[in-house]
């Protein structure tokens, strides 16, 4: 199934995408292709491109719970990993394994009603080799979400949103506890889906209504800034959170989502606020092509995901899915196609911008 959505092509300059073609009169986005998922949940969550295996790696719903491996090169489905990955929030992967995040919730039938009576964080750890669970571990913290592996310092770092804080683990088949990292207290709503930049062994978290940077090293706090004084009265009172964001190393930017209909662009040295842009919708995910120079942000209630061209700061095209949950996703650079979580269609749909 193929279709063809025209957008408005604004302010998109030939240096944004280093391409003659980008001179076209129109930016479209083709839909390639969709990939239905085995689920009911109108749900899900997490995706992530692995350019290791060129393989795209998906969360599925919290009902009908799993992972997804996708192949980024066919788009086609390779492993579907059912019984071992219950409720999946994030993942992150090294040359050998893959770590999913799991929010486990066990339940006792009183009365007739279905009771949680305990819940506690795991890790999944699944080999590359065959896609097989080699391991699972309980987090030391509570309500995982948010992971990342840095194969140069050899260490996993998983968010906790119940204790505001990162466990820091050993990478490998057999994962093994290093330290906490704190995070700034009081945080309401806990940490979300940052960004390792793993050549300044730097670690960007959104955490509540704030954005702080955290050098790995010495685990330590080197600045923090809230996106509250930037938004309007009625955000403030109704509560502002960061989310899930990207690192442009051409510009030494972050692009920081927000639950506000809004995206942020913060200077990664300092964490000044540089500008800060509407969206159709509150943001979940965000995903960047550099190649393109383009900025995915992707929202449920929007029913689709923005896109931003990273040099001018500008809104450049808002692509539709038609199907709300469309809250997550992932960018293949080297084809430049997107991987959107469609949660309602139960599917990913695969983008590709035709300049």
């Amino acid at each position: 199934m193929t279709r063809v959505v025209t957008l408005l092509f604004l302010a998109l300059s030939l240096s944004a995408f280093g391409c003659p073609r980008a001179e076209a009169a129109g930016l479209r986005f083709q839909l390639l292709k969709i990939i239905h998922l085995p689920t009911t949940d109108r749900g899900g969550d997490v995706v992530g491109y692995d350019a290791g295996n060129h393989d795209v790696y998906v969360s599925m719903g919290k009902t009908d719970s799993g992972g997804v491996v996708l192949d980024a090169d066919d788009d086609s489905l390779v492993k579907v990993i059912r019984n071992d990955i219950i409720r999946p929030s994030g993942m992150a992967w090294d040359p050998g394994y893959v770590y999913w995040t799991s929010d486990v919730h066990l339940k006792a039938n009183e009365h007739g009603r279905d009771r949680t009576i305990r819940r506690f964080a795991q890790v999944v750890v699944v080999a590359k080799s065959a896609w097989k669970v080699v391991d699972t571990f309980t987090t030391v913290g509570t309500g995982a979400d948010g992971i990342w592996a840095d194969p140069g310092l050899g260490r996993l770092y998983v968010a906790l949103d119940d204790s505001n804080w990162i466990d820091e683990y050993t990478l490998g088949g057999m994962p093994r506890f290093v330290r906490k990292i704190a995070l700034f207290p009081h945080a309401g709503s806990g940490p979300d889906l940052g960004v390792l930049v793993r050549s300044q062994n730097l670690l960007y978290m959104p955490d509540d209504c704030w954005e702080e940077k955290i050098d790995l090293r010495t685990g330590r706090i080197e600045a923090r800034t809230s996106i509250v004084p930037y938004l309007q009265r009625a955000a403030r009172r109704g509560g502002a959170n960061t989310k899930g964001q990207i690192y442009d190393a051409r510009e030494h930017t972050l692009w920081v989502g927000t639950n506000r209909a809004r995206i942020f662009v913060f200077d990664a040295r300092n964490l000044k606020v540089i500008a800060h842009l509407p969206a159709h919708a509150g943001i979940d995910q965000v995903a960047y092509d550099p190649a393109y120079h383009l900025v995915y942000a992707f929202e449920s209630d929007a029913k689709g995901f923005d896109v931003y061209n990273a040099a001018t700061m500008r809104h450049v095209a808002f692509v539709s899915t038609g199907y709300a949950k469309t809250h997550t996703g992932a960018v293949d650079p080297l084809n430049h196609e997107v991987f959107v979580y469609a949660g309602a269609a139960h599917a990913v749909y695969v983008y590709r911008p035709v300049l």
